[in-house]
């Protein structure tokens, strides 16, 4: 849902009803959230909160906004590449670790870790078929590759909520190094 299109209250009522699942995740799993719960947290009314989403987890894909945004956005920029944009894409997720662990743990909602999946994915085979335009021999079957980084890359996701210590710039490396033959040097250019 695009803010740009909606009207101000809607985007207010939106803003409560985020904040106010943040505030019910310090202390309830995100599957264990119920509507009324979150509701009086977000000083609203159910009816309100059926007028905009039909589950919490709707509710919950909207935190994950920004997240979906920096994996759709182009990893193909030619500045700085499939390395600069996974980068970028987990020093976001370092910056917001607290909301990111509440969505996306174990205790979390297994369909928002598939739609990061599904959105790094969908990143990774735009950078694969990029890289394969440039001259890059992937030896396999193009969206069978692009599924295994994507879902390589949100193991890092994951590594990133796991050890706020981890060296990101040089973790990303390393995961670029061991990308097959030229498809590493093809994605990392």
């Amino acid at each position: 849902m695009s803010n740009a299109r909606i009207d101000p209250r809607t985007q207010r009522t939106l803003r409560a009803l985020q904040d106010g699942l943040r505030e019910v995740m310090r202390t309830t799993s995100p599957a264990d959230i119920d509507v009324s719960a979150l509701c009086r947290a977000a000083g609203v009314h159910r009816t309100t909160f059926y007028k905009h989403f039909d589950t919490v987890s709707e509710l919950a894909a909207t935190l994950l906004g920004d997240l979906l945004d920096k994996a759709r956005c182009s990893s193909s920029r030619a500045h700085e590449g499939f390395s600069g944009w996974l980068t970028r894409l987990l020093e976001h997720v370092a910056a917001d670790r607290p909301t990111y662990r509440h969505l996306l743990s174990d205790s979390g909602d297994p369909a928002l870790s598939r739609l990061v999946c599904a959105e790094l994915s969908a990143a990774v085979q735009r950078a694969v078929t990029a890289a394969v335009a440039r001259g890059a021999e992937i030896g396999m079957d193009q969206r069978a590759l692009a599924m295994a980084v994507g879902f390589g890359t949100y193991g890092l996701v994951e590594a990133v909520l796991a050890d706020e210590q981890l060296d990101i710039p040089a973790t990303v490396e390393g995961f670029v190094a061991l990308l097959p033959g030229t498809l590493g040097l093809g994605l990392a250019a």
